[in-house]
């Protein structure tokens, strides 16, 4: 094949011969790569030049497949590689299907989030109590479970707790109230503007700290990156629907008629022009013989910023038909 390449008869061809490098993106002279844990290889593999890793089998064949290292991970990638629906269950989170309330959204953010697993830079969450107590781990919380996820991915955490202690090379800890403007924004100026992939808001849920949060943090979305709010329909006690609509009601005004209708004394409809397209999303999920909700989605392309949405829903078959349907026709 390479003789008739480099002939005269095959030179149209050539266009499309690529060096072995830019499929392996692993030189033969550099295997003892693959004896290191796969955090450590980012440079290897999160490049959106590299296309795939080739394994070297003959010089490889010997190399130790045990722990994390990155020869043992890509030697069983659907164990070592598990979807986040799966590997959820490992952690204390109600994203899963047994701990908390059981909500199971992991399988709503692997669906969205899959195509980045190897490319996400920054996540930050909102809410870390649950599963992240004085007395846990970070690696048995939602933390360890992200990091686990996007392996060359950096976590920030939100929450009123200090999470100091917590701090790495690879997560960082913010104290905030999201119901203070003041708070929320120095946070915002020590990202900076199009600095995250991912913010999910599973802070208070209360409808003014969601709206003031949306308008602070969703400036520090990339282009493409996505803004997840959980329990939309979900209010602690004491909120005064007169005084400001649930944010699900105005974000359907926005989506339906391009700017808010009811109460919106934070000034929502600002961000109207910055969100291509709403959707509400609803997949339901049958476990230990009770329904638990688990999605919601708002997103956008074409460059533009994302916004998503988690909706707490009950009911059967037709919402999940819904959800298919929407993911089908968006070649999600």
């Amino acid at each position: 094949m390479s003789d008739y390449v480099a002939s005269v008869e095959g030179a149209e061809l050539r266009k499309w011969v690529f060096s072995p490098m830019f499929f392996n993106s692993i030189d033969w002279t550099e295997t003892d790569q693959f004896d290191r844990p796969i955090g450590e290889v980012a440079p290897y593999l999160n490049d959106e030049r590299v296309f795939g890793v080739h394994l070297w089998n003959a010089k490889t064949n010997q190399h130790n497949r045990e722990g994390d290292s990155l020869i043992s991970r890509l030697s069983d990638p659907p164990d070592r590689f598990p979807p986040l629906a799966s590997l959820a269950d490992r952690y204390d989170t109600d994203k899963n299907r047994r701990a908390g309330n059981r909500h199971f959204y992991a399988r709503i953010f692997d669906r969205l989030l899959s195509s980045r697993r190897f490319s996400l830079r920054r996540l930050l969450e909102i809410g870390l109590c649950r599963g992240l107590s004085r007395d846990s781990s970070a690696e048995t919380s939602p933390i360890g479970l992200w990091r686990s996820y996007f392996p060359f991915g950096h976590v920030i955490g939100v929450d009123r707790d200090n999470f100091s202690r917590f701090d790495s090379e690879r997560f960082t800890s913010f104290a905030c109230d999201q119901s203070k403007k003041e708070e929320l924004r120095a946070i915002a100026a020590k990202l900076g503007p199009a600095s995250l992939d991912v913010v999910i808001d599973d802070g208070s849920h209360a409808s003014f700290d969601q709206q003031l949060t949306l308008l602070e943090f969703f400036p520090l979305l990339e282009k493409g990156g996505w803004y997840f709010i959980q329990a939309l329909d979900w209010q602690p006690p004491g909120e005064d629907n007169e005084r400001i609509a649930l944010t699900k009601t105005l974000l359907r005004e926005i989506q339906q008629h391009g700017s808010t209708r009811s109460a919106d004394p934070l000034g929502l409809s600002a961000l109207a022009d910055e969100m291509q397209e709403i959707l509400f999303l609803t997949a339901i999920m049958n476990w230990s013989a009770q329904i638990c909700s688990a999605a919601l989605s708002l997103f956008a392309n074409a460059g533009k910023r994302v916004c998503q949405l988690n909706e707490m829903t009950f009911g059967q078959g037709v919402l999940v038909a819904k959800w298919e349907a929407v993911i089908e026709g968006r070649g999600l």
